[in-house]
């Protein structure tokens, strides 16, 4: 049966102790107080049996999970062996120091149990975007999708042919989840051309040499809403491109669905900038600030694409010498329209040297060339330029999590392990915005958060238990 909560643990002599011990603007202090766990109990209560011996508190585990993330403790019996002695540590996970801390295979038996069917963590996440909303950080106009390379815990010798891992002996956890998952999901092994083995550890992890030399890997895909940093929505994939795309689809459909989340701007980088992705930002009713993904003045010395002119009326193309390219074929899985010129205009044309070496010209369209249109014309905009200057805020939110809180390589394996690991930091980051010092004094511009009160010196020192947004203004004489 689920056990008691521990809020009973800062009650008596030695807690009031502790409390008198731990600065008041100390960073636990300052989380605590933003932190919402009530939805926690009401998601595990069906996992619990009701009779038998009481369990630790699950809110125990999910504190000591944070605290990991926070300080960047990867090692789970570093995190119990540091509990035993750091008031700070106890103080925020509600135990008396008279309390015994859980054992270390505590974690992974939940993890793998009632905590991943319950998705804990994907609650826990989505309670502190609903913070983040209720305080007005979010502005909910500009927002930013992008991906980084996430390190796996793999070995980038141990390779093998994914038709041999159902005969490896004692396979592990990650191996037969991945082979479960491959009856519903089809998706390609590795992540090279040049390369179709898998992990023998972690099979779900894609190959990429992206970051330098090759090595196995998952894309952490963040939804950020700027300028405030809040991270909306998160997904975890194998590093490779077409499944980042693909996530970012996803994050933007389900941030709507669960926060109403509509923003106006959508910010990406050129991997984002295939006409499909155009397209679904543009009627998910935000206007993309991606470069367009092109390729038409790839044309071998050749007259470009632009030198013909599109005519919507009659749908053909208008060559220099104004003969027509009329549509000629459609290929309905890549949404390609193409256009072929008469073969008898093309034999007597002056042009023709210039223009093609085969019988005649023949040119694409997409099917959403209009939204190709349209981001191209975003890119001489003053907005435009405003959202390549906020999109940094996204790449501020991998730094953060790679250099102070420790994701520079996962800890757990498999697709659903880096899916956790990725919650829980995202989440972290999500409280770490809420809990800024000095946070809000006067009604801010909507979608910012400003220190106030802060000398240039606090802000110049750059550290976990005081983050920055703005830096100190330039005095000129």
């Amino acid at each position: 049966m689920m056990g008691p909560t521990c809020r009973g643990g800062r009650e008596g002599a030695s807690c009031r102790t502790i409390e008198a011990m731990l600065p008041a603007d100390h960073l636990l202090r300052r989380i605590d107080r933003c932190l919402d766990t009530s939805e926690l109990r009401g998601a595990l209560a069906a996992h619990y049996s009701a009779r038998g011996r009481p369990s630790i508190d699950p809110e125990l585990l999910i504190r000591m999970t944070l605290i990991g993330r926070i300080y960047a403790i990867t090692s789970e019996r570093r995190l119990c062996e540091e509990l035993r002695y750091n008031l700070a540590y106890r103080w925020f996970c509600r135990l008396a120091p008279g309390d015994t801390v859980p054992h270390h295979s505590t974690f992974s038996k939940n993890r793998h149990g009632r905590f991943r069917d319950a998705g804990v963590f994907r609650t826990l996440f989505e309670s502190t975007v609903r913070r983040c909303i209720g305080e007005g950080l979010v502005g909910g106009k500009d927002a930013a999708i992008d991906a980084s390379f996430i390190e796996a815990d793999a070995c980038w010798q141990r390779k093998t042919i994914p038709g041999y891992l159902p005969y490896v002996a004692n396979a592990g956890r990650p191996v037969r989840e991945w082979l479960s998952d491959q009856s519903s999901v089809v998706t390609k092994p590795g992540g090279s051309k040049n390369f179709d083995g898998v992990s023998r550890t972690d099979p779900a992890a894609a190959w990429s040499a992206r970051p330098g030399r090759a090595r196995f890997g998952y894309a952490l895909n963040a939804l950020v809403d700027t300028p405030s940093g809040v991270a909306l929505d998160i997904e975890a994939t194998p590093a490779r491109f077409a499944e980042e795309v693909n996530a970012g689809r996803v994050m933007l459909g389900r941030s709507a669905d669960r926060f109403d989340y509509h923003p106006k701007r959508v910010a990406a980088d050129k991997a984002y900038g295939s006409a499909v992705f155009l397209g679904f930002v543009r009627d998910h009713g935000a206007i993309p600030h991606i470069p367009v993904i092109d390729r038409t003045q790839q044309t071998k010395g050749k007259l470009p694409r632009t030198a013909f002119s599109y005519d919507r009326n009659t749908d053909s193309f208008i060559c220099p010498t104004g003969k027509p390219l009329p549509h000629h074929a459609f290929h309905p899985p890549t949404g390609v329209h193409r256009y072929a010129a008469d073969a008898r205009d093309c034999e007597t044309c002056v042009l023709r040297k210039k223009c093609t070496t085969a019988r005649r010209r023949t040119l694409v369209r997409l099917d959403d060339e209009d939204v190709r249109d349209l981001a191209r014309a975003e890119v001489e905009t003053g907005l435009y330029k405003r959202s390549m200057r906020l999109r940094r805020g996204v790449e501020r939110f991998f730094a953060d999590a790679k250099g102070k809180h420790g994701m520079r390589r996962l800890h757990l394996r498999g697709i659903r392990g880096a899916e956790e690991e990725f919650l829980i930091g995202a989440a972290v980051m999500n409280l770490m915005i809420l809990a800024r010092p000095q946070r809000l004094t006067g009604k801010p511009r909507r979608g910012r958060c400003i220190p106030a009160a802060m000398t240039p010196a606090a802000i110049s020192a750059r550290s976990i238990e005081h983050d920055v947004i703005v830096a100190p203004a330039r005095r000129y004489a």
